[in-house]
Protein backbone atom coordinates (compact mmCIF):
# COMPACT_ATOMS: atom_id res chain seq x y z
CA UNK A 1 0.00 0.00 0.00
CA UNK A 2 2.68 2.48 0.97
CA UNK A 3 5.72 3.30 -1.13
CA UNK A 4 8.89 5.08 -0.13
CA UNK A 5 12.19 4.19 1.54
CA UNK A 6 12.86 0.70 0.26
CA UNK A 7 15.19 -0.40 3.06
CA UNK A 8 13.73 -3.60 4.42
CA UNK A 9 14.08 -5.42 7.72
CA UNK A 10 15.61 -8.68 6.53
CA UNK A 11 13.91 -10.65 9.28
CA UNK A 12 10.35 -9.38 8.82
CA UNK A 13 10.28 -7.66 5.42
CA UNK A 14 8.77 -4.38 6.67
CA UNK A 15 9.91 -1.41 4.59
CA UNK A 16 11.17 1.61 6.50
CA UNK A 17 9.30 3.92 4.12
CA UNK A 18 6.02 2.15 4.88
CA UNK A 19 6.17 3.39 8.45
CA UNK A 20 7.05 6.91 7.29
CA UNK A 21 4.00 6.91 5.02
CA UNK A 22 1.92 5.50 7.87
CA UNK A 23 2.88 8.46 10.03
CA UNK A 24 1.84 10.85 7.26
CA UNK A 25 -1.50 9.03 6.89
CA UNK A 26 -2.03 9.31 10.65
CA UNK A 27 -1.40 13.07 10.58
CA UNK A 28 -3.84 13.48 7.66
CA UNK A 29 -6.49 11.48 9.51
CA UNK A 30 -6.11 13.76 12.54
CA UNK A 31 -6.79 16.76 10.30
CA UNK A 32 -10.03 15.15 9.13
CA UNK A 33 -11.07 14.52 12.72
CA UNK A 34 -10.42 18.15 13.67
CA UNK A 35 -12.63 19.21 10.78
CA UNK A 36 -15.38 16.84 11.92
CA UNK A 37 -15.33 18.51 15.35
CA UNK A 38 -15.39 21.96 13.75
CA UNK A 39 -18.37 20.97 11.64
CA UNK A 40 -20.06 19.32 14.66
CA UNK A 41 -22.33 17.47 12.26
CA UNK A 42 -24.80 14.96 13.61
CA UNK A 43 -25.10 11.82 11.53
CA UNK A 44 -21.34 11.25 11.27
CA UNK A 45 -20.62 7.55 10.91
CA UNK A 46 -19.13 7.02 14.35
CA UNK A 47 -18.49 3.32 13.73
CA UNK A 48 -16.26 4.06 10.74
CA UNK A 49 -14.27 6.50 12.85
CA UNK A 50 -13.87 3.89 15.59
CA UNK A 51 -12.82 1.17 13.11
CA UNK A 52 -9.05 1.15 13.43
CA UNK A 53 -8.69 -1.14 10.42
CA UNK A 54 -10.45 1.17 7.95
CA UNK A 55 -8.22 4.26 7.82
CA UNK A 56 -5.33 4.16 5.35
CA UNK A 57 -2.82 3.34 8.07
CA UNK A 58 -5.12 0.72 9.63
CA UNK A 59 -5.59 -1.01 6.28
CA UNK A 60 -1.83 -1.31 5.98
CA UNK A 61 -1.39 -2.36 9.61
CA UNK A 62 -4.04 -5.09 9.28
CA UNK A 63 -3.43 -5.87 5.61
CA UNK A 64 -1.51 -8.51 3.70
CA UNK A 65 1.67 -6.41 3.38
CA UNK A 66 2.83 -7.46 6.83
CA UNK A 67 3.91 -11.00 7.55
CA UNK A 68 3.08 -13.16 10.55
CA UNK A 69 6.60 -12.43 11.83
CA UNK A 70 5.92 -8.68 11.52
CA UNK A 71 2.76 -9.07 13.58
CA UNK A 72 4.58 -10.90 16.36
CA UNK A 73 7.10 -8.15 17.08
CA UNK A 74 6.72 -6.05 20.22
CA UNK A 75 6.84 -2.92 18.07
CA UNK A 76 3.92 -4.06 15.91
CA UNK A 77 1.85 -5.06 18.93
CA UNK A 78 2.44 -1.70 20.62
CA UNK A 79 1.54 0.24 17.47
CA UNK A 80 -1.58 -1.93 17.01
CA UNK A 81 -2.70 -1.36 20.61
CA UNK A 82 -2.14 2.41 20.64
CA UNK A 83 -3.75 2.77 17.20
CA UNK A 84 -6.89 0.98 18.46
CA UNK A 85 -6.99 3.28 21.53
CA UNK A 86 -6.56 6.28 19.23
CA UNK A 87 -9.64 5.35 17.20
CA UNK A 88 -11.74 4.63 20.29
CA UNK A 89 -10.90 8.07 21.64
CA UNK A 90 -11.72 9.59 18.24
CA UNK A 91 -15.15 7.96 18.51
CA UNK A 92 -15.73 9.65 21.88
CA UNK A 93 -14.67 13.02 20.49
CA UNK A 94 -17.00 12.82 17.50
CA UNK A 95 -19.90 11.63 19.65
CA UNK A 96 -19.44 14.64 21.92
CA UNK A 97 -19.26 17.04 18.97
CA UNK A 98 -22.33 15.53 17.32
CA UNK A 99 -24.23 15.85 20.61
CA UNK A 100 -23.47 19.58 20.66
CA UNK A 101 -20.82 19.25 23.38
CA UNK A 102 -18.18 20.87 21.20
CA UNK A 103 -16.21 22.37 24.11
CA UNK A 104 -15.90 18.91 25.69
CA UNK A 105 -14.89 17.46 22.33
CA UNK A 106 -12.16 20.09 21.99
CA UNK A 107 -10.96 19.41 25.53
CA UNK A 108 -10.42 15.75 24.61
CA UNK A 109 -9.08 16.57 21.17
CA UNK A 110 -6.42 18.98 22.37
CA UNK A 111 -5.63 17.07 25.55
CA UNK A 112 -5.78 13.32 25.78
CA UNK A 113 -6.09 12.83 22.01
CA UNK A 114 -2.98 14.85 21.14
CA UNK A 115 -1.06 12.95 23.83
CA UNK A 116 -2.24 9.61 22.48
CA UNK A 117 -1.41 10.69 18.94
CA UNK A 118 2.11 11.52 20.07
CA UNK A 119 2.42 8.11 21.70
CA UNK A 120 1.36 6.48 18.44
CA UNK A 121 3.92 8.41 16.40
CA UNK A 122 6.62 7.57 18.96
CA UNK A 123 5.67 3.88 18.77
CA UNK A 124 5.88 4.01 14.97
CA UNK A 125 9.26 5.75 15.14
CA UNK A 126 10.53 3.10 17.59
CA UNK A 127 9.39 0.41 15.13
CA UNK A 128 11.12 2.24 12.29
CA UNK A 129 14.32 2.60 14.31
CA UNK A 130 14.28 -1.09 15.16
CA UNK A 131 14.10 -1.85 11.44
CA UNK A 132 17.09 0.38 10.83
CA UNK A 133 19.02 -1.19 13.70
CA UNK A 134 19.07 2.05 15.68
CA UNK A 135 19.12 1.48 19.40
CA UNK A 136 17.41 3.95 21.71
CA UNK A 137 19.72 5.89 24.03
CA UNK A 138 20.38 4.28 27.42
CA UNK A 139 18.27 5.67 30.24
Amino acid sequence: MFQGDTRVDNKTGVKVGDIEKAIAAHVHWMTLLRQAVLDAVSGIDVESIAAHNQCEFGKWLHGPGLSTDDRLTENYLEVWRVHAEFHELARRIVELAAAGQVADAYTLLYGEYITLSGRLVLAMRAWQESLLGIRPPAQ
